[in-house]
C-alpha cells in the first residue's frame, strides 16, 4: 500500500475563508441560543431554588429541630408545605430572611463602605467565573447586598445571572457609557439579578471595546489616569451595596487593571497544576510590572494597600502532580494561599453544564455525597471571605 504523496496531503487539507469562520461563528451562535431557551424555558429569566428546613438550618447554625421554634419567636416564615411529605420548602428570600435575623453574620456599620473584591486569574477554565459568581451569591445567604460587576467580554457571570449576553445586553446597559466619559458613575448600569440581593452590571462582547477606549482617552487628555476609571465609578454605589466583586477576564486587560486598582480585596483562583501555576505567576509578574509604571503617573498608587489577597486552589484532584504542584504554590505566595481547597467535582460539572453554581442547585442533583465534598469548602470560602471583609470594615 502506497503513502500518500504531499501533493494528497494538501488537498486533502480541510481550507477555511475567513467568511467560512464567520459562517461557523453564527452557526455556533445559533446552537448557544437553542441551548439557552432550553435551559432557560419559560423565558432567558433564571429561577432561584427554594430551600429545605435542614439547609437553613445548616446555614443559620442551628439545631434542625429548631427550626419550628425559631419560626414562633422570630415570626419568620415556616415555608410551603411540600405535598405528600412533612418537610417545608422555602423561598430564596425567605432563605436569606432567616440568615439575616439569626444568622451571626457580620454586618456593614452605617459609618462604612462597601468592599469591593476582584476575582482575577491570567488563564481561563480555573473556575474563576463559577467561583466570582458562588461568592456572590454566598454572601447573599449571610446577609450582605451584593453588586457582580461583569468586566469579562465573554460575559460568562451575566450568563450565570440567566441573561444572554448577546441577545438581552446592549451597550447602554454595560460599563461602556462610563468608560466613554457619557455617564458620571456606574448607577445607571445597575440591575437586579434573578437572586435576592444580588444586582448586576452586565457584560457582553462591547466591552472588549474598552481596551481601546481607556488609552485612547488618555492620548486626547494627557495625564488621564486610565487604570483608575472604575475606581472613580464604583465610589457611589459603595453606600448601596455591602460587597462589590468583579468578575474579570482571563488576562491583564485594561479592564482588570482597573477591577484590581479599585478592589479592596483580590481572590484569585487556581488549580495546582504546573501550567496553571506557572500561569499565575506570570500574573502577578506582568501587574506588578504595570503598576509600577503606573506609579510614575499617580503618586497615590504608592499607598495602594488591599486589605487582602488570596489564592484559593481550585479543581484539586488526587493526582500525583497536584500533589507535585501544591508545595511549589505554597512556597511562591506563603501566607496568601487559602487553607480551603475546591475539588475537582461531579456536582460542580452538573452545575456548569446546566449554566448554574453550587448554590443553585440548594440539593444534591446527583449523589448527596458529591454536592457536600462541593459545597462545604464553597461554603467555607463563602464564611473566610466574609470574615475578612468585615475586617476591612473595621479597619
Amino acid at each position: 500500500m502506497e503513502l500518500p504523496t504531499v501533493e494528497e496531503k494538501v488537498a486533502e487539507l480541510e481550507r477555511i475563508t475567513l467568511d467560512g469562520l464567520a459562517t461557523i461563528a453564527t452557526e455556533a451562535r445559533s446552537v448557544l441560543d437553542q441551548v439557552h431557551r432550553l435551559l432557560q424555558k419559560p423565558n432567558p429569566t433564571k429561577q432561584a431554588p427554594t430551600f429545605s428546613s435542614p439547609y437553613i438550618a445548616e446555614l443559620c447554625k442551628v439545631d434542625k429541630t429548631q427550626i419550628r421554634h425559631l419560626s414562633d419567636k422570630y415570626k419568620l416564615p415556616y415555608g410551603k408545605k411540600v405535598p405528600g411529605s412533612k418537610a417545608h420548602e422555602y423561598t430564596l428570600e425567605e432563605v436569606i430572611h432567616w440568615s439575616t435575623t439569626i444568622g451571626q453574620w457580620p454586618k456593614r456599620p452605617d459609618d462604612k463602605n462597601g468592599i469591593a473584591v476582584a476575582v482575577v486569574n491570567y488563564k481561563g477554565g480555573v473556575a474563576k467565573t463559577s467561583t466570582a459568581m458562588a461568592l456572590a451569591q454566598g454572601m447573599t445567604l449571610r446577609g450582605q447586598k451584593v453588586l457582580l460587576i461583569d468586566l469579562d467580554g465573554q460575559g460568562t457571570a451575566t450568563q450565570l445571572c440567566g441573561i444572554n449576553p448577546e441577545e438581552h445586553v446592549e451597550e447602554e446597559q454595560t460599563i461602556m457609557p462610563f468608560i466613554y466619559g457619557d455617564e458620571p458613575d456606574l448607577g445607571y448600569a445597575v440591575r437586579e439579578s434573578y437572586w435576592h440581593n444580588l444586582s448586576l452590571i452586565p457584560a457582553s462582547s462591547i466591552i472588549l471595546a474598552a481596551e481601546f477606549a481607556l488609552p485612547g482617552r488618555a492620548v486626547n487628555n494627557p495625564g488621564f489616569d486610565f487604570w483608575n476609571v472604575l475606581k472613580r465609578g464604583l465610589e457611589p454605589l459603595r453606600k448601596n451595596f455591602d460587597v462589590i466583586i468583579f468578575d474579570t477576564s482571563p488576562s491583564l486587560s485594561h479592564l482588570t487593571m482597573n477591577g484590581m486598582l479599585a478592589a479592596d480585596g483580590l481572590v484569585m483562583p487556581c488549580p495546582p497544576d504546573a501550567l496553571d501555576f506557572a500561569s499565575s505567576v506570570q500574573f502577578w509578574g506582568l501587574f506588578a510590572d504595570l503598576a509600577t509604571s503606573f506609579k510614575k503617573y499617580d503618586a497615590n498608587l504608592a499607598a495602594k494597600e488591599f486589605n487582602f489577597m488570596t489564592v484559593v486552589m481550585t479543581k484539586v484532584q488526587p493526582t500525583d502532580g497536584h500533589r507535585l504542584v501544591k508545595p511549589w504554590m505554597k512556597q511562591a505566595y506563603g501566607r496568601h494561599v487559602n487553607a480551603i481547597e475546591i475539588p475537582e467535582s461531579a456536582a460542580a460539572r452538573m452545575a456548569s453544564a446546566q449554566l448554574k453554581t453550587i448554590y443553585d442547585l440548594s440539593k444534591a442533583e446527583g449523589t448527596t455525597e458529591a454536592y457536600r465534598r462541593f459545597k462545604e469548602p464553597m461554603d467555607k470560602l463563602c464564611d473566610e471571605v466574609l470574615e475578612k471583609i468585615a475586617l476591612g470594615w473595621r479597619s
